[in-house]
């Protein structure tokens, strides 16, 4: 039997979208974040429970498929399904659709159990995955693989971390990492295209104190950007973004 297909309306915000009137990359995570966790309170899953045994879920890769980015003021059904697992990982599916059911956005993610005292993933108990109906398997569905990063021919940009970056985990929350990203790319670059996809994979935690930097390759005529968030040398995430021209 698949697993629950949770469903919940919502109204885009103004201020969750930014100059093309459409939902920043940041708020689109948000929302779908917010719906997984609002199917989780439900029964009695929410993160404050899951954190009272001493772990936490912690998304590792979301690959994103934007049709048509929602806009401010637009109600929209936000739909999740925690499809699957192995000993180890979780994937979870979400939706964006409009008020007639046209999926808008299409978002795979992978996920795993993160000891909140050692920073170590662990084995996922079966309590925290059998109440959604996922099914158990042997292997998971592969998430896009990104293009490898050219340090040579990249624009970078320096940013602190601060209190306001650190989420309920202790550490930056994941969907801060995309505006590092996004912020790499000029006012023209950005005002003359909107996004079609991007898939951002998370390596290791960026904690409060880290100065990062974020780094950029333009590739394919300026329709694919290739990004890396750095702290002390190491590549903490990495990301690939997809766009088309407008005007």
């Amino acid at each position: 039997m698949a697993a629950e297909i949770f469903t919940e309306d919502y109204k885009i915000t103004n201020f969750e979208t930014n100059l093309h009137g459409t939902i920043t990359l940041q708020y689109l995570l948000d929302v779908i974040v917010q719906a997984s966790e609002d199917q989780s309170q439900a029964i009695n899953l929410g993160t404050e429970k899951v954190q009272e045994n001493g772990v936490t879920w912690v998304v590792i890769q979301y690959d994103v498929d934007i049709k048509e980015l929602p806009k401010a003021g637009q109600p929209v059904k936000l739909q999740t399904q925690g499809t699957s697992y192995t000993k180890s990982f979780a994937n979870r599916h979400f939706w964006i659709r409009d008020m007639d059911g046209h999926i808008l956005v299409e978002v795979k993610s992978l996920w795993v159990m993160m000891n909140l005292t050692t920073r170590k993933m662990v084995r996922i108990p079966e309590s925290a995955v059998t109440p959604y109906g996922s099914e158990k398997v042997k292997r998971l569905e592969r998430l896009h693989k990104l293009h490898k990063f050219d340090v040579d021919n990249a624009k970078k940009m320096k940013f602190p971390v601060t209190f306001n970056d650190i989420d309920f985990n202790g550490h930056v929350g994941n969907t801060r990492y995309i505006n590092w990203m996004s912020d790499t790319l000029s006012f023209d670059f950005q005002k003359g295209r909107l996004p079609t996809g991007f898939s951002i994979k998370f390596e290791d935690e960026v904690r409060y104190g880290d100065q990062v930097t974020s780094e950029v390759n333009i590739i394919d005529d300026g329709n694919t950007t290739v990004h890396q968030i750095m702290v002390d040398g190491k590549a903490r995430s990495m990301a690939e973004i997809t766009w088309k021209k407008i005007n």
